[in-house]
């Protein structure tokens, strides 16, 4: 009994010790803030759910290391496949989940990632859970809680494990640093620490991004995709994209756009109701939150201003503005088409006629307030020359 006992706890001490992921030091920092931060907000928060979040990684993180050499071990064909990377970056609430969605659906052209493989990302499990026969019904069941607040941000964010999702499940859920995390722990002295990858160690930053490669790899391994695009959706998180770009030098972007009277008043409304799902709390209720998570926007917004101005190449960004991708959905894929060289196959084109039809026709069923924010002049500056030279665009090509 002992030494089976003390096999299991070597192998969990190995686990740990070998583990792809996380950065360890946010790990404990989750934990002190619960056990040892003491205010009259905190005492509302569901602590049972952020204990059950760091707990559950805690012991699972060894198995998850077992799965991810074991797939060095049998699949380590997935490490030859060619990454040809298509980041769409831009404010959340600009339409980004749809286009995303959109353009993964042309699964001739793209390689995109599920949640449910970003979650798993071990070639082993997802190969097993192809032969699940109660697959479908897990992977088709809703993210959110069954509660007033999870089926409003269910209609604002539509997610299921079989959904195409963003890169920031794969941080948030295995690295535990990502602007999500927030959502779990709302705590505003810590957001800065939890969002900004350029705070990271040089070498963390590395671990980090080369894990998220591997991931790519093992999905386009699974799809048979190597001369496929990999279809990225990064929103929110636009303190990665200089170091990005020094793995990926030719990588394009798809840069959604939308003004900030629109996406703020919407993404505070989500991040609202995802935070109270996750830790029963309106985070309107904790001092200086609003305050904090507006500015944070601000700056994001000017870094997105930055970055395309500055750092990504002309000819590697394509830019599409909000109301003009949902009120004209098949000339806008038409014109990303061309602007990153590829044809539009008769089929997909039929899909995207049917989507459409279907889009005009979409009653939103949610609403939230309209306010303005101070400080977004800039971008939306920005916002409003891409909406100029979209209409150009549109015209000069005579896109049918």
């Amino acid at each position: 009994m002992l030494t089976m006992f003390a096999i299991v706890l070597i192998a969990y001490v190995l686990g740990f010790m070998f583990s792809p992921f996380p950065y360890w030091k946010t790990y404990f920092i989750l934990w002190r803030q619960i056990l040892f931060v003491r205010s009259d907000v905190r005492r509302k928060i569901s602590k049972g759910k952020q204990v059950r979040f760091l707990l559950r990684y805690a012991l699972l993180c060894p198995v998850w290391t077992a799965l991810w050499y074991l797939d060095e071990l049998f699949f380590s064909a997935y490490k030859q496949q060619n990454v040809k990377p298509v980041f769409i970056i831009g404010q959340p609430r600009s339409g980004t989940t749809f286009l995303h969605r959109t353009l993964a659906n042309d699964t001739e052209t793209f390689v995109a990632v599920r949640h449910i493989e970003w979650r798993y990302p071990y070639i082993l499990v997802q190969k097993l859970l192809e032969n699940s026969v109660w697959l479908d019904n897990w992977l088709n069941k809703n993210y959110w809680p069954d509660s007033e607040v999870g089926r409003k941000a269910s209609k604002m964010h539509p997610n299921a494990l079989s959904d195409w999702e963003e890169d920031g499940v794969f941080f948030e859920e295995c690295f535990l640093h990502h602007f999500f995390i927030f959502l779990r722990f709302p705590d505003v002295n810590l957001l800065s620490y939890f969002d900004d990858f350029q705070l990271l160690p040089e070498k963390v930053q590395q671990r980090m991004l080369d894990a998220h490669k591997k991931v790519i790899q093992k999905v386009i391994y699974l799809r048979n995709g190597n001369n496929k695009f990999y279809l990225s959706k990064e929103v929110t998180s636009h303190t990665k994209i200089k170091k990005i770009l020094t793995l990926y030098p030719d990588a394009k972007f798809i840069v959604s756009l939308r003004t900030s009277s629109g996406f703020m008043n919407s993404l505070l409304e989500l991040v609202r109701y995802s935070t109270k799902s996750k830790t029963n709390i309106d985070p309107i209720d904790i001092p200086e939150w609003e305050n904090i998570f507006v500015e944070r926007m601000r700056q994001d917004s000017l870094l997105l201003v930055e970055l395309c101005e500055q750092l990504i190449d002309d000819s590697h960004q394509t830019h599409v503005v909000f109301n003009q991708f949902t009120e004209n959905t098949i000339d806008s894929i038409k014109h990303i088409y061309k602007k990153l060289g590829c044809d539009i196959g008769s089929n997909y084109l039929q899909y995207l006629k049917d989507l459409e039809e279907a889009q005009q026709k979409r009653k939103k069923g949610y609403c939230y307030e309209k306010n303005d924010y101070d400080g977004f002049e800039r971008f939306d500056e920005f916002v409003l020359s891409a909406e100029n030279q979209w209409e150009k665009s549109f015209k000069s090509t005579n896109l049918e």
